[in-house]
């Protein structure tokens, strides 16, 4: 398994404090699966431009990471919300996981990619194309801030899913 974190927008400098944690979530999630961050322009927000215009070429160079993805899932505030064990749980069965590789499913049709947008968030297009639409909170965070939450949840998932020692 393979999976992939398509991300509007590049780490601004204000929010390096970030990477060291980020980093050390993407070291701990080797031993589950290859995970990695492409980085997608955002489009500059300017008055002569609409938000559903700004969204829209967002969405142009994120839908091809999602055509090409095994299982796509959205990052959205009108997504479904899950306890960390419901996550877990939902992420899996909906990944078609192998009980006789300890639960985690080894899917070589492509990458599983989860979609974080930019600060406008996701186009429809994209929400549509996409195979599940989660919530990390109802809350709103910076973007940068959504890898480290994101990264986290997901190794949280896999120590779930394997009993293994961290959740609580």
């Amino acid at each position: 398994m393979q999976i992939q974190l398509i991300v509007v927008g590049r780490m601004k400098g204000g929010f390096s404090y970030l990477q060291a944690g980020i980093d050390d979530y993407l070291k701990r999630l080797k031993a589950y699966a290859p995970v990695s961050i492409v980085e997608v322009p955002d489009e500059p927000i300017l008055p002569s431009k609409t938000a559903e215009q700004i969204m829209e070429k967002e969405a142009q160079r994120l839908l091809p990471y999602v055509q090409k993805a095994a299982y796509a899932i959205a990052l959205s505030e009108r997504g479904e919300e899950a306890t960390s064990e419901k996550f877990s749980a939902a992420f899996f069965e909906r990944l078609g996981a192998d009980p006789s590789n300890g639960g985690i499913p080894s899917n070589e049709s492509g990458p599983i990619i989860f979609i974080v947008g930019g600060p406008l968030g996701l186009h429809p297009s994209v929400l549509r194309e996409c195979n599940w639409t989660v919530s990390l909170s109802r809350m709103t965070f910076p973007h940068p801030m959504v890898r480290l939450i994101l990264l986290e949840q997901l190794y949280r998932a896999f120590k779930i899913r394997r009993g293994e020692p961290y959740h609580k």
